[in-house]
C-alpha cells in the first residue's frame, strides 16, 4: 500500500506534466540554440501547422539579499497555446486572467515546487538580474513543471530578447497541419533542414513512450520491495503457524482420536492461517495508508515537491487478496503435515 500510494500519488502528477509539456506531434531540437528564423522555415512546410519555440536560459533570482540560480524559460505565448497548455495547480485560480498577464509581458509562471518550497504565490514578485539591472516579475499563476527538479519560471519570448538579449531557440514543439500526419511533417523537416541545423528530429508519441518505459524502470524497484515484504510476510506466517501446530499436537491428536478427519485438521489450520492474513491485511492497510501520508508530507517539506495524495484502491484490494493468499500457501504444509501425525504419536506426545 505504501509503495503504491508513494508511486501513484508521484505519478499522477508527473503523467499531468507530461501530458502537457510533451506538446505538438514533433519534437525539434539541435545540440546548440538555433536562429530564430528555423520558426518560419518549418511553418513554411506543408506538413507543419506550428513551430512553438521555447529556450532556456539560467538567470539569477535576487531572494532575501542572495542569489538563487533557476531556470528562464521564455515561450511566445500564441504559438505555445497552439501546440500545447499550461497546467495549472490550483484549481480555483482566474486562468484567462493569468494567461491575459502573461501575454502582455512583465510577468511570469513559477513552477509549483518554487511556489511551495518558497512560498510564492500569485501576485507576489521576483527580483530577477538582468543584462542591465534587476528587474520585477509579477506572478501571474502557479503551473505544474519539473523542470530542472522545479526551479524554473516561464517567461514571454518578448521579454527575454529585450531583457537578456538572447533570441535563439533550444527547442521547437511542432504541430503538423490538419491534412499530415506527424510522420510526413517529421520528413520534410529532415529533407529540408536537418543537415543544415544539425537537428534533432523525434515525433512526441516515441518521446512520451520511451518516458513511460523509464517511468516504469525507475519504480520498479518499489514492486521488487513489495514483493520482498510479502515474501518475509510469508515466512512469518508459515512460522507461526508452525509452532501453533508443533505446540498443539496432543490437542489435534486428541481431536483425530474423537473423529476429526484429516481434511477436517487441515481445514481447521487453514482456517486460523486466514483469519490471521485477514486481520494483518486490515492493519496493514490502516498503516500503510497512515504511512504513506507521513512519506508524502516529509517529501513535501524537504523538497518541496508538495504532492497530492491519491488512494491505492487497485492496491488496497489487492493487499487482503495476498494477504488472504499468503497465509493459505504458508500454512498448507504445516497443515499436511499436522493431518499426517499418526493419533498414538500426537496423544503420548510429552
Amino acid at each position: 500500500v505504501v509503495t503504491q500510494g508513494m508511486t501513484g500519488s508521484f505519478t499522477a502528477d508527473l503523467y499531468a506534466w507530461m501530458d502537457a509539456y510533451i506538446g505538438g506531434d514533433v519534437f525539434v531540437a539541435a545540440a546548440v540554440p538555433v536562429d530564430y528564423e528555423l520558426k518560419d522555415k518549418l511553418e513554411s512546410l506543408p506538413a507543419v501547422k506550428t513551430a512553438a519555440p521555447i529556450r532556456y536560459i539560467e538567470v539569477s533570482w535576487l531572494k532575501d539579499g542572495t542569489e538563487e540560480k533557476i531556470s528562464f524559460m521564455a515561450v511566445e505565448p500564441e504559438s505555445y497555446t497552439s501546440v500545447t497548455r499550461f497546467v495549472f495547480t490550483d484549481s480555483t485560480s482566474d486562468e484567462v486572467k493569468a494567461m491575459e498577464e502573461f501575454r502582455l509581458g512583465g510577468s511570469v509562471f513559477v513552477s509549483s515546487v518554487i511556489s511551495e518550497k518558497f512560498g510564492i504565490e500569485p501576485g507576489d514578485s521576483l527580483l530577477i538580474k538582468t543584462l542591465d539591472n534587476e528587474q520585477e516579475f509579477e506572478v501571474a499563476g502557479v503551473i505544474l513543471d519539473f523542470y530542472n527538479q522545479g526551479l524554473v519560471v516561464t517567461g514571454n519570448w518578448s521579454d527575454m530578447v529585450r531583457l537578456f538579449d538572447v533570441n535563439d531557440v533550444s527547442t521547437f514543439f511542432v504541430s503538423a497541419s490538419e491534412d499530415s500526419s506527424p510522420a510526413e511533417a517529421i520528413a520534410q523537416i529532415e529533407e529540408s533542414y536537418q543537415e543544415e541545423y544539425q537537428l534533432i528530429i523525434e515525433s512526441n508519441s516515441s518521446i512520451r513512450e520511451r518516458a513511460d518505459l523509464l517511468i516504469d524502470q525507475a519504480f520498479m524497484m518499489f514492486d521488487v520491495l513489495g514483493i520482498l515484504a510479502v515474501m518475509v510476510a510469508a515466512l512469518g506466517v508459515m512460522n507461526t503457524i508452525s509452532m501453533s501446530v508443533a505446540e498443539r499436537t496432543r490437542e489435534i491428536g486428541m481431536l483425530r482420536s474423537l473423529g476429526l478427519t484429516r481434511f477436517q485438521v487441515i481445514q481447521m489450520i487453514l482456517a486460523e492461517a486466514g483469519l490471521l492474513g485477514i486481520i494483518g491485511g486490515i492493519l496493514g492497510l490502516g498503516f500503510g495508508i497512515l504511512l504513506t501520508r507521513i512519506f508524502l508530507s516529509a517529501m513535501g517539506a524537504m523538497s518541496g515537491y508538495d504532492l497530492k495524495f491519491i488512494l491505492p484502491v487497485k492496491a488496497m484490494w489487492l493487499s487482503i487478496i495476498v494477504a488472504l493468499t499468503t497465509s493459505q500457501l504458508a500454512a498448507l504444509l504445516p497443515a499436511i503435515k499436522a493431518s499426517r501425525t499418526p493419533v498414538l504419536t500426537a496423544i503420548h506426545y510429552e
